[in-house]
């Protein structure tokens, strides 16, 4: 059975749902209209693929045929693949039953039998006065006549078959909408979205065609764009209201960055991912939010932030950022960090300061949050332990995945010699090794150990007091991966959390 998903209204677990499928659906064909609701949904995703289609498909036809008029339905979701269906005319006739019950939400994913024959909207679909939102995908959108639906409020087009025409007719004819989604419509070669005051927020994603977007919307808060396979021009007059802009863009400039800080005076959050640019300048008073994500080809990048109400920071990239950058970021206000290191294979000793000094600058964080995929070792050379400074005592919480390397304890030892936590947390993700190796070297830890005589800054051992495993369900989650082989490769379940009493001096 293929059919992905049917709702009718509101979705809602059943405790039925473990029965035979012949039992199901015999259940759903006799159930009262106002029960209908309730079962649907669920039964689609519990049935098995041997189920008769046919028979599922008829109990949903007289669920939706036998419906009262008189009683509106809330929202119709219709995911199938048409090759379960014997006539597109039976889905003609479900929307229609729909309509005629003042459907407020209506929602269409229709898996087409082949790709040049997708599923044909009906035009009544467009001339409804009671649909306030609109969810199609893998359709084909032909506009025949005027369209008329005044009360839609959010339209999201996803692999819709049309040109820029219908798009442009149907946007411009939804006053109200606040919401507007277009993704991977490869028919779409420029896009212009204007005359909508309401509308809050905007997302236009992968379409591999567009070479050009218009954006005019003096109420827009919202903005995501992801380029398709061209090179497009994103015309975006500035906007006053402008909250949030996400990039998924290598062909963002230096000059649209530069003039973030006048364009969109109140934008708080900005996310940058796959530009190519090896200068990266972002300077904006009101920023609060800002995630970078740089390439391979982006390991020698310059940054420069200057945010001085930036409260988060995420970095994801190859490299750890330059001093430089770190030196000139005003981190005052910085309340949470997130470090992402992709793939390293150079950990040069350079890289060891940088993250020291990252700490030293985010000692206001409340949490950072340091994520590892690395088939390196990961270690703090020992010609760099005599110089390193102290490490820093004010984070309070810091956050540690690390899906795979080739010698963890390398790890361990690298961040707690930078920092002393309050708490120090292991996501849920993280290789049980990993976990297994920081278990044991806290258990094993000396009270008074021998290492590091002859350096002036001593080693993470040397500070730790006590060690505690915070709550019931870490102790538990311990408790299994100890009694895992030596060599799993499984990841951990839930967070586990150690509460970490430091020295303030070396006794």
């Amino acid at each position: 059975m293929r059919i992905v998903s049917v709702s009718v209204m509101a979705e809602e677990q059943d405790r039925i749902s473990y029965l035979p499928d012949d039992i199901l659906i015999r259940i759903l064909s006799l159930l009262p209209t106002k029960e209908i609701a309730r079962t649907i949904s669920g039964f689609s995703q519990v049935m098995s693929q041997n189920t008769d289609v046919s028979s599922f498909i008829n109990a949903i036809d007289s669920s939706l045929r036998l419906r009262p008029k008189d009683v509106n339905l809330a929202r119709l979701r219709l995911h199938l693949d048409l090759d379960d269906i014997e006539s597109e005319s039976l889905i003609d006739s479900w929307i229609d039953a729909a309509l005629e019950r003042k459907v407020k939400e209506l929602d269409l994913y229709l898996r087409p039998r082949s790709i040049a024959k997708p599923y044909g909207l009906p035009a009544k679909i467009f001339s409804t006065t009671t649909i306030t939102v609109l969810s199609l995908e893998q359709c084909r959108l032909e506009i025949c006549g005027a369209i008329d639906l005044p009360a839609l409020r959010k339209l999201c087009l996803r692999q819709i078959q049309c040109d820029e025409q219908a798009i442009r007719q149907l946007i411009s004819s939804c006053p109200l909408i606040e919401d507007l989604k277009i993704a991977s419509c490869g028919g779409l070669q420029k896009l212009h979205v204007s005359g909508l005051a309401n509308l809050h927020r905007l997302e236009v994603i992968c379409c591999y065609n567009l070479r050009r977007i218009e954006i005019d919307a003096p109420s827009l808060q919202h903005l995501v764009y992801h380029y398709g396979n061209l090179t497009c021009d994103v015309v975006l007059t500035p906007c006053e209201f402008l909250r949030e802009l996400i990039l998924y863009d290598p062909h963002i400039t230096k000059d649209f960055l530069q003039n973030l800080d006048s364009g969109f005076p109140n934008l708080e959050r900005l996310e940058i991912d796959f530009t190519r640019l090896q200068r990266i300048e972002i300077s904006h008073r009101q920023l609060k939010r800002l995630e970078l994500k740089l390439t391979a080809l982006q390991k020698e990048a310059k940054l420069k932030i200057d945010a001085p109400n930036l409260q988060s920071f995420t970095y994801s990239g190859y490299r750890m950022p330059l001093t430089s950058t770190i030196s000139s970021m005003n981190t005052s206000s910085l309340r949470e960090a997130e470090i992402h290191f992709r793939n390293y294979n150079d950990y040069s000793h350079f890289f060891i300061p940088q993250l020291k000094e990252f700490f030293e600058k985010s000692k206001n964080c409340q949490v950072i949050n340091l994520l590892i995929k690395s088939k390196e070792e990961l270690i703090i050379p020992r010609k760099l332990r005599p110089i390193l400074s102290p490490p820093v005592y004010d984070i309070k919480h810091l956050h540690l995945r690390v899906w795979y390397c080739s010698r963890f304890q390398y790890i361990i030892d690298r961040m707690l010699w930078m920092c002393h936590p309050q708490t120090l947390s292991i996501q849920s993700g993280t290789n049980v090794r990993f976990l297994k190796v920081l278990y044991n070297k806290f258990r094993n830890k000396e009270e008074n150990p021998k290492c590091c005589t002859s350096c002036p800054t001593k080693c993470w051992r040397h500070y730790l007091e006590d060690v505690q495993i915070d709550g019931d369900e870490s102790k538990l989650e311990i408790d299994q991966i100890i009694a895992m082989p030596e060599l799993s490769q499984k990841s951990t379940n839930c967070d586990v959390r150690f509460k970490l009493k430091w020295r303030s001096q070396l006794l």
